[in-house]
């Protein structure tokens, strides 16, 4: 008779002791996603993804809502009208946010110059420069065009032939024909990572790769280039949004890694 009940006990002491180590692992968890949380808002760039991914977000309800039949004053309506709202104005506090990001690839495009014809001459690797080049400068045309469109909507600059909207889109059209060469590109470096067997490599370039697509779909239909429907062109803005914000999460510190290790096997790391 005494022996059920030790074994009962043993049983209720080990779920009390799970319990209490899923308990601690969520809570380490949270800690750890709001440091994370916190570290990508510390940064610019991550609070412009950030701003970025509710844009697209609130384009793709524009586009669900706009499905239904819009009527003035009913909730569908408003909804419509309300994330449009969203939507343009994160839009243009983007733009704001943008001015100096040329600075950068502009001077890559002065360091890529060659200083002279390489002997001997190799028609591979000049066709992957140039791609690489006309990427870069069509990046930078475009980040140019949008602030000279960003002034014209400020009323800083006259409209012209183009209104501050169409030369937003000008912009954006090379934005398009970049991500266009930047997918060429990485479809290159894939078939190059292939022949020599790097699998990390590999999907690291058919992940940058389908960034560049998705994000083909997003600036062909914004410069009206190409237009496909808002749903479409939200959701993809969302997936490459989310590439961009894996990319500025903070990495985890070693201390940290440590505690959530202990928290799940429940001992202390050994120091080293």
């Amino acid at each position: 008779q005494v022996l059920p009940n030790t074994v009962g006990f043993a049983d209720v002491c080990k779920v009390e002791h799970f319990r209490e180590r899923t308990g601690s692992v969520a809570f380490m968890s949270l800690v750890l996603s709001m440091d994370g949380f916190n570290g990508l808002c510390t940064k610019s760039e991550g609070r412009d993804k950030l701003a970025r991914l509710i844009q697209y977000a609130a384009r793709c309800i524009v586009g669900l809502t706009a499905m239904g039949k819009l009527q003035a004053g009913n909730r569908l309506y408003m909804i419509n009208e309300l994330a449009g709202n969203v939507m343009k104005n994160l839009a243009t506090a983007r733009r704001t946010h943008r001015w100096c990001k040329e600075f950068p690839v502009i001077k890559s495009i002065h360091q890529g110059l060659p200083a002279m014809v390489p002997k001997p001459f190799n028609v591979p690797t000049f066709a992957d420069r140039s791609l690489e080049m006309l990427q870069k400068v069509t990046l930078a045309f475009f980040m140019v065009i949008d602030h000279v469109g960003w002034l014209k909507q400020v009323k800083l600059l006259s409209g012209g032939k183009r209104a501050g909207t169409g030369t937003i889109q000008l912009g954006l059209k090379f934005f398009c024909a970049s991500n266009a060469l930047g997918a060429v590109l990485h479809l290159k470096r894939w078939r190059a990572a292939q022949v020599s067997n790097d699998e990390g490599k590999q999907w690291k370039c058919l992940e940058t790769m389908m960034k560049h697509m998705f994000l083909v779909i997003q600036t062909a239909h914004l410069s009206r280039s190409y237009e496909t429907h808002d749903v479409l062109v939200g959701l993809c803005g969302i997936v490459t949004s989310g590439m961009d914000l894996k990319g500025q999460w903070p990495a985890q510190s070693p201390a940290k890694a440590d505690k959530v290790k202990e928290a799940t096997s429940g001992t202390k790391p050994v120091p080293s």
